[in-house]
């Protein structure tokens, strides 16, 4: 019998070096000041996400969600705003919403106390994880 030995290809430490700062310099975004088309300003502002309907931005006064309807033309463009794919994804999240609270009307009384208090911890979570974001989150709403 023969025996087959596999080889694992080695890594090149460089090449995972040079993608790791890619990815990280890609990442990086420069803080700029943005003004939505009712006056809000938000100064030094860093994007840390972009979603089909909106970015989220980091300033010294918190986090926020800025939707791209609350933003001029311009700034649309520059995050390749997509009106049809925005409606989209908020079209997906309240079914993906509607069928969670369908399966919670349907459970039985152990099954809803259960969904409610995994529900409760991963708010705690959350709320420990990002306090900046959930408190902020709170003012705007």
């Amino acid at each position: 019998m023969e025996s087959k030995r596999r080889r694992i290809p080695r890594v090149n430490s460089q090449n995972i070096t040079l993608a790791i700062l890619a990815t990280l310099s890609a990442s990086l975004a420069l803080a700029e000041d943005f003004k939505t088309v009712n006056g809000k300003e938000y100064k030094d502002a860093t994007v840390s996400r972009v979603e089909p309907d909106g970015i989220t931005v980091k300033t010294k006064s918190g986090i926020s969600k800025v939707y791209f309807t609350e933003l001029p033309k311009d700034v649309q463009g520059q995050f390749h705003y997509d009106p049809a794919q925005a409606a989209a994804a908020q079209a997906a999240a309240a079914q993906q919403t509607e069928q969670l609270n369908k399966q919670l009307r349907d459970a039985s009384g152990s099954e809803r106390k259960q969904y409610t208090e995994q529900q409760g911890k991963q708010r705690h979570i959350q709320a420990r994880l990002e306090p900046e974001f959930h408190n902020h989150s709170r003012d705007q709403h």
